[in-house]
């Protein structure tokens, strides 16, 4: 499909073109939830979600996990651009949130479950003006919010996240994922590339093997913490009531067993690996299996310690990364557009289409036909 119109918002004009091919990624893939996930305040996903609901003629679902969409960062004290979804959008965000952003929606259903901000609540945009959008705390809840969202007829639901709201990325939730990344990841542009190309290490974690997924899909089913398994298949349940904080006790059991493959349930934490790497002896040959990578609670930088140590690291769940998005802005001063979105590609590859819908610059995978007015070569 083909986007059309351009629509500013807060003085950004995005390019039509450069949202048109990112949403013929999207289209093509067949998904029906989306989630964007920020790396870092101001990264630009709000930018790239109004430009999607702007520009894309169909009629698109939004909601959150958590509170996104204030006015204004508490981190930087920066002027935030603002969610403003178009006339017919069906939005779930919570009471409090409509009432602070004064924000006016023709209500269509309250879900039976509660926030910090009040009842969730389900509404048709009267396309007038912006809305906080914050929605459910839990990835249950969220789930039932999408659901119901799309039972009411949204084409394409969008769920607002974070990094470090990245459940919002679930397979469970959401069947895509965009990021977006931008200048103010890091004090510098190598810690933008390192920060970013982290961050696509985790969300593109490989699935397990038919026989690793045989190997430790009854205990994954059964909602093990942790389990060993050695030469030959043998499971070596660990008792623990959770991993958090054991990555000594996993580490020492892992050698002593001589064990192979790791499954781990549950989160996965930055002390976990910190521990567990540093007490795990060099050279062990292991495989870590996890969930998905939302499971992941800890920098992106992080995986990569793992990889330099050899343990490769895999999940029942691939995710599916759909694009990246690149914004240039920093504090105080923004980087040049062009080449901060070739220093973005070299770094990532061809592993992920990358957009700036802002500035008009896309780098599509190898064959895929673009509009040469939106292309950029590295």
């Amino acid at each position: 499909m083909t986007c059309g119109g351009v629509t500013g918002t807060t003085g950004v004009r995005p390019d039509a073109a450069t949202v048109g091919a990112l949403y013929d990624i999207i289209a093509g893939s067949g998904v029906r939830s989306l989630a964007v996930v920020g790396l870092v305040k101001n990264a630009g996903k709000t930018t790239v979600v109004n430009a999607l609901m702007a520009n894309c003629p169909l009629r698109f679902g939004l909601t959150s996990l958590g509170l996104d969409g204030e006015r204004t960062d508490h981190l930087t004290g920066l002027a935030k651009p603002s969610i403003t979804p178009p006339k017919g959008t069906l939005v779930a965000t919570t009471q409090g949130s409509l009432e602070r952003s004064r924000y006016a929606m023709e209500p269509l259903e309250e879900l039976p479950f509660h926030t910090p901000l009040g009842r969730v609540v389900i509404g048709e945009a009267l396309g007038e003006g912006a809305v906080e959008v914050s929605g459910p705390t839990t990835l249950a809840e969220l789930r039932l919010t999408v659901e119901r969202l799309q039972a009411l007829g949204a084409d394409q639901v969008i769920v607002d996240g974070a990094i470090n709201r990245i459940g919002s990325a679930s397979p469970r939730v959401s069947d895509g994922v965009v990021v977006a990344t931008g200048g103010m990841v890091g004090d510098t542009l190598d810690d933008v590339l390192e920060t970013t190309v982290g961050a696509i290490d985790l969300l593109t974690l490989p699935g397990v093997a038919p026989v690793t997924r045989k190997l430790v899909g009854e205990h994954a089913a059964a909602g093990a913490r942790a389990v060993a398994f050695t030469a030959g298949g043998v499971a070596h349940p660990l008792e623990l009531a959770t991993v958090i904080g054991e990555g000594v006790t996993v580490a020492r059991e892992v050698e002593r067993l001589g064990a192979d493959t790791l499954l781990v349930g549950g989160a996965l934490t930055q002390e976990f690996v910190d521990d567990f790497t540093r007490v795990l002896p060099p050279r062990t040959e292991l495989r870590v299996v996890v969930r998905d990578a939302t499971v992941l609670v800890l920098p992106p930088a992080m995986v990569g310690r793992f990889l330099r140590r050899g343990i490769r690291l895999e999940v029942l769940t691939p995710l599916r990364v759909l694009a990246l998005t690149v914004n240039p802005f920093r504090v105080p001063q923004p980087y040049q557009p062009r080449v901060f979105f070739s220093a973005v590609a070299e770094a990532v590859g061809d592993r992920v289409p990358l957009f700036d819908v802002v500035n008009g610059f896309a780098r599509l995978p190898e064959g895929s036909e673009a509009d040469p007015r939106t292309s950029v070569s590295p």
